[in-house]
């Protein structure tokens, strides 16, 4: 029997478990439907989802194309073809895998000072303690911002942590964030313009004098790229990090086989990505009618292809709900995005995490989450993860 929409029972919250059996009802029921709260139009089928992200020309990322106000800080998320493709070409003779990989004794380095911290405890709360405080000493490490500099950014990182969605209804939030991400981009400007054309092995550095051809990036170019560097750097890398550590104690055996052999490690975090994707949606805007779902979606509406949804759809992956670090064969999820949009930063995130995690379980015997403990979900209403995770340690 088909569920009417005035019968259609409220969302529970992203983190509740309750949600998947109402995702699996919308995906049966309501494949795209406009969404109360938000006026979104949301998409839960993983077809669905995949279509809207890898059609930019129905489906945009450039909001102001639409008639939305502009933001004064467009950058690479907010582009479609081709001027992302030029920027990504760009970005990615700095952004290499190689490059990438360099990164890794300084990961270990900050992971290892961040355990020293707080290895006599037996229990913390494993996010502010370690899942929040090594991806963001990382990536101002990274993008090499001077030390003297980085409260700014330690500052402007809690403040997004910690905001509710009842702080993000309130008046006035939209114009307060805008203004946090200008003077941090003016702040970015600044730094990139003093490195062009000099030596360094910091991503900054090597950001400002990026070029592909002939073709560099902008002073706004660089900057917005190294701040959406910083914001998803260190928010997804968070959640990631939390959500590993969480969904290894809550399945036993995963975690046994990960401790027998480390090399499981890359896909069991390929699995907690599909299983529980740090970010729950991406958004876009329609730049005309289109059916999709059997339903018509209006020009000029948000459309949120929902990650946590498609990556629990039935008519793609093998028992979706089971947390199985051994799938093989099946389609891309969307932990980190699709398509033009899917994270330039993605092998940085899957470095980090699957440092920390191996680092965590060379000096930790064991390591339980204390579900009787304070535990919290992440505030934003955007996040799925932990802003409270208590831990009991025992070191090896």
């Amino acid at each position: 029997m088909t569920t009417s929409e005035t019968t259609i029972p409220p969302q529970p919250n992203v983190n509740d478990a309750a949600i998947y059996p109402w995702y699996r009802m919308m995906r049966d029921e309501h494949p795209v439907r406009r969404d109360p709260v938000t006026g979104w139009w949301v998409v839960y089928r993983y077809d669905d989802a995949r279509h809207v992200l890898t059609n930019p020309q129905i489906f945009s990322s450039e909001m102001h194309r639409m008639g939305y106000p502009e933001s004064g800080l467009e950058s690479l998320p907010q582009m479609d073809p081709p001027r992302h493709t030029r920027v990504r070409r760009i970005l990615g003779t700095a952004f290499t895998p190689h490059s990438i990989g360099e990164f890794e004794p300084l990961i270990v380095r900050i992971t290892n000072e961040v355990i020293d911290g707080f290895v006599d405890k037996d229990r913390v709360d494993f996010v502010a303690e370690l899942a929040y405080t090594v991806p963001i000493a990382v990536i101002l490490e990274v993008l090499g911002l001077p030390s003297e500099d980085r409260v700014h950014f330690y500052d402007w990182a809690r403040r997004v942590m910690d905001v509710t969605p009842e702080q993000m209804a309130q008046e006035g939030y939209a114009e307060s964030l805008f203004d946090m991400q200008q003077d941090a981009v003016s702040y970015l400007r600044e730094k990139v313009h003093e490195r062009r054309g000099k030596a360094g092995d910091d991503m900054l550095t090597r950001l400002a004098n990026a070029q592909l051809d002939g073709d560099t990036l902008t002073d706004d170019e660089t900057a917005n790229f190294a701040n959406v560097m910083f914001a998803g750097g260190h928010i997804s890398t968070t959640m990631t990090i939390a959500n590993t550590i969480d969904l290894l104690d809550m399945n036993g055996q995963a975690q046994r086989d990960v401790r027998d052999n480390p090399s499981l490690l890359p896909q069991a975090i390929e699995e907690v990505l599909r299983h529980r994707p740090p970010i729950t949606t991406g958004l876009r805007g329609s730049t005309r009618d289109v059916e999709l779902g059997g339903v018509t979606i209006p020009k000029h509406q948000y459309v949120a292809a929902s990650f946590c949804s498609a990556n629990r759809d039935e008519r793609q992956f093998t028992h979706p709900d089971a947390f199985d670090i051994h799938r093989a064969g099946e389609v891309r999820h969307f932990g980190f995005g699709f398509g033009t949009h899917h994270c330039i930063g993605n092998a940085l995130g899957r470095l980090e995490t699957r440092l920390v995690v191996r680092t965590l379980h060379e000096r930790f015997k064991k390591i339980t989450v204390d579900r009787d403990g304070e535990v919290a979900w992440a505030k934003p209403p955007q996040m799925v993860g932990y802003d409270k995770l208590p831990v009991v340690l025992q070191p090896a």
